[in-house]
């Protein structure tokens, strides 16, 4: 074979393989592109859809739903300096003597609903009318808000505010200020939280005294608890210092345990003890000493965390005062005890100071929100004689 021959084989075997290599790579550009509309009408279908969902419902986003209507509440709630939910009339129907300021949250409508089905159940008392205030705070996508304005609606005792849910006591120094506009004429306040069972009938008994003969500061007794000490204060001067709850003496701040929830850093508060102060569980003050309260705690930038110990405790030594122990008992325990106390107080079978307030089992996580239907029922018993309770 020539050479002029090999060589015209060698070319003409060169040409076919680059054409079957241009076939395959224009083949695959084609596969590319078609790919990529495919792509590209996937991507715009979805755009579309998520844009539809926006445009007409909260959606989830990692996890998180957002509500449109919510953030726009927010705003504007942020920009009048006003709550995003609340009920301005809530003090302005009726003369209110009493009123129950429950710290609450955004989740706990069953905590809510027991109590205005138990003991927030019977507004006017022994010639006393109370209301029942919940106190709830913001909680950003928290998915409850079409609820709670549902709840708010319907029940006319929330004030949903817009200072942060975890900051319990900027969640009370903004209720208390509210208080200040919206409840002015309302002498008296007993602070609790949704967790917790208050004999209210006994709490508007109280008032009924306190407001009886205010100037008979002597031997003053409800239940064989002495009242002398809140008469003494009612009448004096130092008026604007009635405070009174369960004391605890000064102890010392958690330091050490870093995982702690009570561990507080000196940089928090840097005092080595804590003044006296008084348990969470409840206090009773009168509106000038809550308005003082208020007044002194919103001149911190940063207010101490744990309400209990800053309320009742940190403003009151400013403010050169201290909380005043409670002539009634609390107790934190099972609710079988609970009721065991107040049967025996009931028949009297105990010398004790008759039972204020109660934990239930929600306040140790458990779902036990029928142990606010069995206190209910039996204190009902204790006032049978002289009230007619709503049906439950």
């Amino acid at each position: 074979m020539s050479v002029q021959t090999t060589l015209y084989q060698r070319l003409f075997h060169r040409d076919l393989f680059l054409q079957t290599l241009n076939h395959q790579t224009r083949s695959a550009i084609n596969r590319r592109h078609f790919s990529n509309r495919i792509c590209c009408i996937v991507i715009t279908v979805l755009a579309f859809y998520i844009g539809w969902n926006i445009s007409i419902t909260p959606f989830h986003f990692f996890g998180t739903k957002i509500d449109p209507a919510e953030e726009l509440a927010y705003r504007h709630a942020l920009n009048r300096s006003s709550p995003i939910l609340q009920n301005t009339q809530i003090c302005s129907l009726d003369e209110v003597d009493l009123l129950f300021v429950i710290i609450s949250t955004g989740g706990h409508f069953l905590e809510r609903q027991a109590i205005r089905e138990t003991w927030g159940s019977m507004p006017d008392l022994f010639d006393v009318h109370s209301q029942r205030l919940f106190v709830i705070g913001y909680q950003q996508h928290s998915g409850f808000y079409r609820d709670l304005v549902n709840e708010a609606s319907h029940e006319h005792d929330l004030l949903y505010l817009t200072v942060g849910d975890h900051s319990t006591t900027m969640k009370e120094l903004h209720a208390y200020r509210w208080l200040e506009t919206h409840c002015s004429k309302v002498q008296y306040v007993f602070k609790t939280e949704d967790d917790l069972f208050v004999n209210s009938p006994l709490l508007h008994e109280l008032v009924r005294e306190l407001k009886t003969k205010p100037n008979d500061t002597e031997r003053r007794n409800l239940h064989g608890a002495s009242l002398d000490i809140m008469f003494h204060i009612q009448t004096t001067t130092t008026v604007d210092k009635f405070l009174f709850g369960w004391a605890y003496q000064a102890g010392r701040p958690e330091r050490n345990n870093t995982g702690s929830p009570y561990r507080v850093s000196f940089d928090e508060y840097p005092k080595e003890l804590y003044p006296r102060y008084c348990s969470g569980f409840g206090y009773f003050m009168n509106y000038k000493t809550r308005n003082v309260l208020t007044s002194e705690g919103f001149k911190d930038q940063y207010p101490f965390r744990f309400a209990d110990i800053y309320i009742t405790g940190i403003l009151p030594e400013r403010l050169n005062f201290v909380c005043e122990i409670f002539p009634f008992t609390y107790y934190q325990g099972s609710t079988d005890d609970c009721i065991q106390i107040i049967t025996k107080n009931r028949i009297n079978e105990t010398s004790t100071a008759p039972l204020l307030i109660c934990s239930t089992g929600r306040h140790v996580g458990k779902n036990a929100y029928t142990d606010y239907y069995k206190l209910w029922s039996e204190l009902r018993q204790s006032y049978a004689d002289k009230i007619q309770p709503k049906s439950v």
